[in-house]
């Protein structure tokens, strides 16, 4: 078995690479917090669709002007002290959510806080992920730590639906508690890897003009980004989806939205396991050909999940299931095909602009798909994350370096 050596101890590969998911996971805590209470904060604050799908955007906001810094930052000054501030970080945001945010405007401002912390901790585990583990086995460690950003918006919607009987306000403060774990859980396994030297002499500042001349890197960031319209305009709304699913049958909004978490959380899990399962599957058959089968697969579940209310709730949790898992699937591979195809010097740099573009597409995707609820309902709304998909299937169809 692999080791490496952190802090002056070994650590078996994959026992260093679980307790680095669960410090995410617990960072994580606090990503589903205004999902779960959106249906009543939109009753007592009185929102519209456009209004609720950009509180929750302004998280991805926050992420899209943090990461460019602090995902390049890593390049110079390593991972180790970036990852344990930022979740430190997310865990004073969520406070300051929970006590602060007393409408539309609070909202959106305190939300966008709490996606500065997630820039931090995410992508710099990415990378640090990446630059542990060899290429053969590369697909199946990025698929399991990924699968933790999963495991964490599910386990973040679902406790926060099980505490909203305790207040909203006290919802958010308990969850807050979460990113203080997370800290703890890092505070022993976060290193800083060795940077390799390659003889040719680094560039000045951060080499984005590399990134630019990079097509294969620039393809899987183009097939990443329309990824990521289709993920987090599913993530923000398929909880509410449910929501309104069971209200159609009869239950009160209270009781519609403790079922639509519960259910929505279970939607959300599902993307973990395929998330493993699609990095190894990349291991074998390759990373474009993985990435086509599930964008593709998820295009098909955007396209019908909006008109399913009128076939029952038997018909509207089973597909939701299966686009939980085939939304998700194809994550692990795109973030693994951009490390690849990215030169040693910008690896940072390239996931820093992978991840700015990329979340550009989550700040809007909830709001269009907000604006196109409102207009004509959840059919087409759906179906504007099913076109993102077969965009993101042509762009990463085009052949270029062997991927």
């Amino acid at each position: 078995m692999l080791h490496l050596v952190v802090a002056g101890r070994p650590i078996p590969t994959l026992r260093w690479l679980i307790l680095l998911s669960l410090a995410e996971i617990a960072t994580m805590l606090t990503f589903s917090t205004y999902t779960a209470a959106q249906p009543l904060l939109a009753e007592r604050w009185n929102l519209s669709s456009v209004q609720a799908g950009a509180i929750f955007a302004a998280q991805q906001a926050g992420y899209t002007v943090a990461v460019l810094f602090l995902s390049s930052l890593t390049d110079v000054r390593g991972v180790r002290r970036i990852y344990l501030l930022s979740a430190g970080w997310n865990a004073a945001a969520g406070v300051l959510f929970a006590l602060g945010a007393t409408g539309f405007v609070s909202a959106l401002l305190l939300r966008a806080l709490l996606g500065v912390g997630l820039a931090g901790t995410y992508m710099p585990g990415v990378r640090l992920v990446a630059e542990t583990f060899p290429r053969q086995r590369r697909g199946a460690a990025l698929g399991v730590f990924i699968a933790s950003f999963s495991i964490g918006a599910a386990l973040s919607l679902f406790l926060a639906g099980r505490l909203l009987p305790l207040g909203i306000r006290t919802m958010f403060l308990l969850m807050a508690v979460g990113p203080l774990l997370g800290v703890v859980l890092a505070w022993p396994v976060v290193h800083d890897v060795p940077r390799a030297t390659t003889g040719v002499p680094r560039p000045r500042g951060l080499p984005f003009r590399d990134v630019l001349r990079n097509p294969a890197a620039l393809r899987f960031i183009g097939g990443y980004t329309a990824h990521n319209w289709e993920l987090f305009g599913m993530r923000a709304w398929i909880p509410i989806f449910l929501t309104a699913a069971w209200s159609a049958q009869g239950a009160s909004l209270t009781e519609a939205t403790r079922l639509g978490t519960a259910v929505g959380s279970t939607v959300l899990l599902a993307g973990a396991a395929s998330n493993a399962a699609g990095g190894w599957l990349s291991d074998h058959v390759g990373r474009r050909r993985t990435i086509l089968i599930f964008l593709t697969a998820s295009a098909v579940c955007s396209a019908v999940m909006g008109w399913l209310l009128p076939f029952g709730l038997s018909a509207v949790i089973a597909v939701a299931l299966l686009y939980g898992i085939f939304t998700t699937a194809e994550s692990s591979t795109l973030s693994t095909a951009v490390a690849e195809s990215a030169y040693p010097h910008a690896l940072g740099t390239t996931m820093a602009v992978q991840s700015a573009v990329g979340f550009v597409a989550t700040i809007i995707s909830p709001v269009l798909f907000g604006a196109l609820l409102d207009a004509y309902g959840w059919g087409w709304a759906f179906m504007s994350l099913a076109v993102a998909a077969l965009v993101g299937v042509l762009i990463v169809a085009v052949r270029g370096r062997q991927a």
